[in-house]
C-alpha cells in the first residue's frame, strides 16, 4: 500500500474518520495539543481532489474538548459527529454532549447541533438503507457497555439493543452485510474485543471473543472479506499480544487484519507504518481502490512539534491490502 502524511502541523492531530462525497475526499480528526481531555481539542475536517493536496475545509467552534469525529453521508448530505466534555461545572470530564453538523455541498457546514444523546458516547456512524445507526458506549463504572441506536431523520435517535452489556465493552464500529450486522467491540481491562452479529432488526446479538488485543476498532468490508483495524502491540518478535500485562513493555502499531469467519478469530494482515500514539481508522473504496485513514507519531522525530512529544499527524493508506 501507498502511505503518506497528509496533515502535520505540530499539534497532536488524532482519532480519524474517511469519506467521499460529491467527487472529493474529506477526513475529519481531532486537532489538539495532547492525547487527554487537557489537550482541549477542536475538530477539523480537511479535503481534497485528488488526495494529493489537503486544505481545511472546517474547524468547528471551539468546546471545553471536542473528540472523536465521524464521517457519514445521508439523504445527500455529508455528516460530521462529535462529542464533546459538558460545559456543565458539575459534569467535568464527562463526555456527556455529542454534536452533528450537515453540509449539502461539501463547501459550508452547518452550526453543530446537540443531540439527545441519553448519557452516551456516540462513537460510530453507519448509513444502512437510508437509516442511520450508531455505535455507543457508557463508560461510567455503574453503567459500562455498548448500545445501538437507530435515526431516520439523521438528528433524533432511538434505542435498539445492547450489544454488549458490561464486561469493560465501549467504542465499537459497525459494519452491515445482507441484513446482518457485524459489531468490533473494543474491551478494557487488557482484554481482546468483541465481533457481535445480529440478524434485522439487530435486538438478539451473538457474540464472539476475539483473539488478539485490538483498539480503536474500525471494521469493513473489501472484495468479499471482512476486515477489522486499530491500534496492537507487538512483542519483540513482531507478533501480536493475545494479552497485555504492561503496555510499556510492548510496541503499539496500526495493523489491518482479517476476520476468518469460519473460526471467528482475527488474522493479521499488515502492519501500517505507525508507533507511538497511534490508531483510529476509518476507511472508504473507491473504484476497487481501498483508502485508509489513521493517525502516527512514527515520524515525530523527523517533523516540527509544537506540542513536545505529544505532536502526531494524519496518515492515508492506499492502494492494495495485499501487495
Amino acid at each position: 500500500m501507498n502511505v503518506k502524511c497528509v496533515w502535520w502541523d505540530g499539534y497532536h492531530n488524532a482519532f480519524t474518520d474517511i469519506s467521499k462525497f460529491n467527487g472529493n475526499f474529506f477526513i475529519t480528526f481531532r486537532h489538539a495539543k495532547a492525547h487527554a481531555v487537557t489537550g482541549k481539542g477542536e475538530i477539523y475536517v480537511i479535503k481534497s481532489q485528488d488526495t494529493k493536496k489537503w486544505h481545511l475545509a472546517q474547524k468547528f467552534p471551539a468546546l471545553p474538548d471536542s473528540r472523536d469525529p465521524k464521517l457519514f453521508v445521508f439523504k445527500d448530505k455529508l455528516g460530521v459527529l462529535f462529542f464533546a466534555i459538558s460545559d456543565n461545572p458539575e459534569m467535568a470530564g464527562h463526555w456527556v454532549h455529542v454534536y452533528i453538523s450537515y453540509s449539502e455541498d461539501g463547501k459550508r457546514f452547518s452550526d453543530p447541533v446537540r443531540i439527545e444523546n441519553y448519557n452516551l458516547r456516540f462513537w460510530k456512524i453507519r448509513n444502512y438503507k437510508n437509516v442511520i445507526y450508531a455505535a455507543t458506549c457508557r463508560s461510567m463504572p455503574e453503567e459500562k457497555g455498548t448500545f445501538l441506536f437507530r435515526s431516520v431523520d439523521g438528528l433524533r435517535f432511538d434505542f435498539v439493543s445492547t450489544i454488549v452489556k458490561d464486561d469493560h465493552a465501549n467504542e465499537a464500529d459497525l459494519l452491515f452485510e445482507q441484513d446482518i450486522c457485524y459489531a468490533f467491540v473494543r474491551r478494557e481491562d487488557c482484554k481482546t474485543p468483541v465481533i457481535a452479529v445480529a440478524e434485522y432488526p439487530y435486538e438478539k446479538w451473538k457474540r464472539y471473543t476475539m483473539n488478539l488485543v485490538v483498539r480503536g476498532p474500525h471494521i469493513f468490508k473489501y472484495k468479499g472479506k471482512i476486515y477489522c483495524a486499530g491500534r496492537v502491540f507487538l512483542r519483540h518478535n513482531g507478533e501480536i499480544y493475545s494479552y497485555i500485562k504492561n503496555e510499556t513493555d510492548c510496541t503499539p502499531k496500526t495493523a489491518i487484519l482479517e476476520l476468518d469467519r469460519r473460526n471467528m478469530i482475527l488474522k493479521p494482515v499488515k502492519i501500517l507504518p505507525s508507533g507511538g500514539d497511534t490508531s483510529y481508522c476509518g476507511s472508504i473504496i473507491d473504484n476497487e481502490k481501498i483508502y485508509i485513514s489513521y493517525y502516527s507519531q512514527h515520524e515525530i522525530n523527523k517533523r516540527k512539534s509544537k506540542v513536545g512529544k505529544h505532536a502526531s499527524g494524519i496518515y492515508l493508506a492506499s492502494g492494495a491490502l495485499i501487495d
